[in-house]
């Protein structure tokens, strides 16, 4: 058996629980998760710890493609926890978002007046601060829809949250067989826990399901 048929049939072997249609359901209202899966990560592939680019444990080939892809060394689909490099996105994306709360609230503080927290939807867009952001293509790309509720936590906690959505996927199946939807910032944090705690030879691969 190739390692991509036996990958494969563990991934199957796995999801298997979770199959709309399987015939032994354990209860008369059951409902499945999927109906049918490809091994991919999309838009969402892994960086690969540099130096560890030639592993042939490296998933580098994309089940929901009808033609083979180029992938860059530096990416794959899944792989050992132990190669894929799960802090550096993290840290660039903490950086990221720690540079975009600091512009923002340097910005909001040639405003201090103003509050838009406490107005209404429409009186917030009256005034001088967000008319600003909207008016600049730049400041309204980064700061999006309503900056003043969407900035409305200190730094640290803007960040972490930012670096905890980088490697999320709504739906997480751990190795003891528990199927876990996306449930906000608590389910962002056990997720990431959760795969920083794999031991290192624990395979993890990216999977897009039908539901």
């Amino acid at each position: 058996m190739s390692d991509h048929a036996g990958l494969r049939q563990a991934i199957g072997q796995a999801m298997a629980p979770f199959w709309y249609d399987r015939e032994d359901r354990p209860r008369p209202d059951w409902v499945g998760e999927w109906s049918y899966w490809f091994v991919s990560a999309g838009n969402h592939l892994f960086d690969v710890l540099p130096g560890h680019e030639d592993d042939p444990r490296l998933v580098r080939y994309d089940d929901w493609t009808d033609s083979p892809e180029n992938l860059p060394p530096s990416h794959c689909h899944g792989g050992p926890r132990a190669l894929l490099d799960l802090d550096t996105p993290r840290t660039a994306e903490s950086r990221r978002a720690a540079d975009t709360w600091t512009a923002y609230h340097a910005l909001a503080e040639r405003f201090r007046t103003q509050d838009p927290r406490e107005l209404t939807a429409t009186a917030s867009h009256e005034q001088p601060l967000i008319q600003t952001i909207e008016s600049d293509p730049t400041l309204e790309e980064r700061f999006t829809s309503n900056p003043a509720l969407h900035f409305n936590e200190d730094q640290e906690t803007y960040a972490a949250r930012h670096a905890a959505a980088v490697l999320l996927t709504p739906t997480l199946l751990t190795l003891d067989g528990r199927w876990l939807e996306d449930g906000g910032p608590d389910h962002a944090r056990m997720f990431n826990t959760y795969l920083d705690a794999l031991p290192g030879e624990t395979m993890v691969v990216r999977v897009l399901y039908h539901s």
